[in-house]
């Protein structure tokens, strides 16, 4: 089994400094028939990276919601790269993380500490934050 990270950025997009040395890799991964996996963590750099860069890619008209957009992209890469999810089950805050990349627009770690804050604050183990969720997707 490969453990896949950053290696399926460089592998899906071609204008990538290590989009050549990220395709030698995939190609030997899958001639040895190597199973390909990634973590939740993984899952949201993804969905981070792609909602940083979906002004610059082009979509078909069906996906004109950003979330869409995101989420399409996000897909394709893994499909591209034959990777799946990790068995595990992801922890709330990442779930949370992805569903506020397309909007939040930030790095992952930042994306992470939001997360994980406003996971805190709705188990009690913190005060609430100035924002909830709903807040920061634009919602009342």
């Amino acid at each position: 089994m490969a453990y896949l990270t950053n290696v399926l950025f460089s592998h899906y997009f071609a204008e990538d400094p290590n989009h050549l040395n990220a395709t030698r890799l995939m190609e030997t991964l899958r001639r040895r028939g190597e199973e390909r996996r990634v973590s939740p963590l993984t899952l949201v750099e993804l969905y981070a990276y792609i909602s940083r860069r979906i002004g610059a890619l082009k979509f078909p008209p069906h996906y004109a919601r950003q979330k869409e957009k995101v989420a399409a992209v996000a897909t394709h890469v893994l499909k591209h790269a034959g990777a799946q999810p990790a068995d595990n089950t992801p922890a709330d805050h990442l779930q949370k993380a992805m569903r506020l990349a397309h909007v939040l627009r930030l790095k992952t770690l930042d994306l992470l500490h939001i997360a994980y804050a406003l996971h805190l604050a709705e188990r009690r183990h913190t005060p609430s934050p100035l924002w909830t969720e709903k807040s920061l997707r634009g919602e009342t």
